[in-house]
């Protein structure tokens, strides 16, 4: 059942994913750490269909860094009412590299607009597409800056929710789900 979010279980949510990275960044020292979440608007972060979009991440994620050569050493993963999460210590120590196949991913994958994969180096410093030089997130409704439509609010949150749900659908559709 869908069911909005409170603030208290935003914060837990959050408490959470930091506490995982740092288990895990102190038990591999020195590799790299990474965290899948979904990009979802508004008070309603849980769905049969978001899950089903969390899930084709996962498994997309991991063939693509399995395919790359990296082994995943462990995983975690977290559903709450505030969202999913998965997080992975891999056995690399190029944080850069992964964060390349994070950016080809959330750009070539059809649900991977809705995908966030932080990419975190030994000290747990997160890798922004800047210093790859790739390009800044796109608005899922106008194609420009997602931080800056964010920032001025150019969109309603029930219009970026109706576009998160076209997305899946569109998805689903062609996948005959």
């Amino acid at each position: 059942m869908e069911r909005y979010v409170e603030l208290e279980e935003m914060l837990r949510f959050r408490e959470t994913k930091v506490r995982i990275q740092e288990e895990l960044r102190e038990k591999y020292k020195g590799m790299v750490t990474m965290a899948l979440a979904m990009n979802i608007p508004g008070p309603v972060k849980t769905s049969p269909d978001f899950l089903l979009a969390f899930n084709e991440g996962t498994k997309t994620l991991e063939e693509a860094v399995t395919d790359s050569g990296i082994r995943i050493k462990e995983m975690a993963e977290v559903s709450e009412n505030a969202g999913y999460m998965k997080f992975y210590a891999l056995d690399s120590f190029d944080p850069a590299a992964v964060k390349c196949l994070a950016v080809r991913l959330e750009e070539s994958h059809p649900l991977g607009r809705l995908w966030d994969i932080d990419v975190y180096d030994k000290k747990g410093v997160s890798m922004s597409r800047e210093i790859l030089s790739a390009p800044a997130r796109k608005c899922l409704i106008c194609g420009q800056d997602a931080k800056g439509c964010a920032r001025s609010r150019t969109h309603s949150v029930d219009e970026l929710i109706l576009q998160v749900e076209h997305i899946i659908q569109d998805w689903k559709t062609h996948h005959g789900l």
